[in-house]
């Protein structure tokens, strides 16, 4: 038997008063390496609005989600599981610096609510919650192998259509205490912040008095605190070292009025703000809180759905 390639085809599901024909291209630029990119638009709903990313899964015509095919579990399992893990990677990725890129154009950017996982030609549909940074922790794509456990199993009852991690009521939960704790994250930051900002105070007058009392020790010791400076870890770099030496040189002939300490600080503190903002430029956002998905809501083909506690493995009553 041939070894199996499973493929991906992508379909975004956005909301028509996001898409123009500039996100249309955009879309095509920076998504078509993971696969042909489908956009579709729906209707405006109340409030902000909730796009989705639709992964389809193709094994060509062979069974994977059915285990009792023989052969399924072994194809789940030695193939598709590991490559499922790797598409979310890329799609994670991908939607993150698609968004860094509009932030960086002044462009509005491209927020999903949910990762859709389409499986076995749409018998079954995975929907994740994405963070509040359009992310999911590839780690995660473990649930879409739970949820199949669970449906063979017969724990999710009979005619499932789809299951949505987690539950409405779950999500709520969690996003009120994860606000609460981020609100308290900022707060503690805020306050080492200050206490950061007062501590560099008292070291900067420390350092005035220091370099104060520098202009009445003799040429020498400039000299060779300078020679000192030019030797410690922080101005290892070679660009950082030369614009030292052509600064001390021009406050030997008079033209910087600056201690040799006060010009060595100050080129290290512009090398050191220059590296913080590539580092941000290039960051990618933290996400407000984490998302636990062990809370389900099953949807059967009749449109009725109940709650699933996956770490009791039962249905709500």
């Amino acid at each position: 038997m041939s070894k199996p390639h499973p493929s991906m085809a992508l379909v975004l599901d956005l909301d028509e008063r996001v898409v123009d024909h500039e996100l249309r291209l955009e879309i095509d630029r920076c998504y078509s390496y993971l696969g042909t990119p489908v956009v579709r638009t729906h209707g405006a709903a109340d409030g902000e609005p909730v796009n989705s990313l639709r992964m389809t899964v193709r094994v060509g015509a062979r069974e994977y989600l059915d285990s009792s095919v023989e052969g399924a579990d072994a194809l789940w399992s030695d193939y598709v599981e590991h490559w499922l893990l790797n598409q979310v990677h890329a799609v994670d990725n991908q939607m993150k610096i698609f968004n860094r890129r509009q932030r960086e154009e002044g462009k509005p950017e491209l927020v999903f609510t949910w990762l859709e996982i389409e499986l076995a030609g749409g018998r079954l549909v995975v929907r994740m919650r994405l963070d509040s940074t359009c992310g999911i922790n590839p780690e995660e794509s473990v649930w879409v192998s739970r949820v199949r456990e669970a449906l063979n199993a017969g724990a999710l009852g009979e005619g499932v259509v789809a299951v949505t991690l987690p539950s409405a009521a779950s999500y709520e939960a969690q996003y009120a205490a994860g606000m609460a704790a981020l609100e308290a994250r900022k707060a503690a930051e805020a306050e080492a912040a200050r206490a950061a900002e007062a501590a560099a105070a008292e070291e900067a007058a420390a350092a005035e008095e220091a370099a104060e009392a520098s202009f009445m020790v003799s040429p020498a010791l400039v000299a060779e605190a300078a020679e000192a400076a030019l030797e410690a870890e922080e101005a290892d770099d070679l660009v950082v070292r030369a614009r030292i030496a052509q600064d001390l040189e021009a406050a030997e002939r008079g033209e910087i009025t600056k201690t040799a300490e006060e010009i060595v600080a100050e080129r290290i503190a512009e090398e050191a703000h220059l590296g913080e903002d590539i580092q941000k430029k290039y960051a990618l956002p933290d996400a407000d809180f984490p998302i636990a998905f062990d809370q389900w809501t099953v949807t059967y083909a009749d449109g009725t759905t109940r709650d699933f506690d996956a770490v009791a493995g039962a249905l709500a009553d």
